[in-house]
């Protein structure tokens, strides 16, 4: 025990780093967040003991432990929805047409036969009605779907 207590006070502050080093390893191994917190721990407390806290290691421990507890306490709310994001959050991400429905266009050329084209931003698209109702210039529809590169809308009243 003599021994230990002798390395723990001579112990330089890059072996705290080490120590974190290799707690970010088992962490990259476990893909869990339960090493994360000590392995920060480990990165703060050789900040603090970069101005040598002299023979205080148990200073050193207390402050490892306290940052670890204070981590694991308050961390994981903030770190949480980071780590559970799936596809399903990005579900139309290369869907270009279902990341218009639900949107508003302004009909550009009279609908005739219920087809005719819309703007939506800057772009003109070949729009369909659902009903096949004609709609005037100008009006604002609705996008219900889409085909390939052509809207069906409806007529907001």
């Amino acid at each position: 025990m003599e021994g230990f207590i002798e390395f723990l006070s001579s112990m330089p502050f890059w072996y705290w780093w080490v120590f974190a080093i290799a707690l970010l390893a088992i962490e990259l191994m476990t893909g869990t967040t339960y090493f994360l917190w000590p392995a920060i721990s480990a990165v703060l407390v050789g900040l603090f003991d970069v101005w040598p806290l002299g023979d205080a290691w148990q200073l050193q421990l207390i402050l490892f432990a306290g940052f670890t507890i204070a981590l694991s306490i308050f961390a994981p709310p903030h770190i949480k929805p980071w780590l559970t994001r799936t596809q399903a959050d990005h579900l139309t991400l290369n869907e270009r047409g279902a990341q218009k429905i639900g949107r508003r266009a302004t009909v550009d050329t009279t609908f005739e036969n219920g087809a005719g084209k819309v703007r939506l931003g800057d772009t003109l698209w070949l729009a369909e009605s659902e009903t096949g109702e004609n709609i005037a210039k100008n009006a604002q529809v609705e996008i219900m779907r889409s085909e390939g590169t052509k809207l069906f809308v409806r007529a907001v009243t």
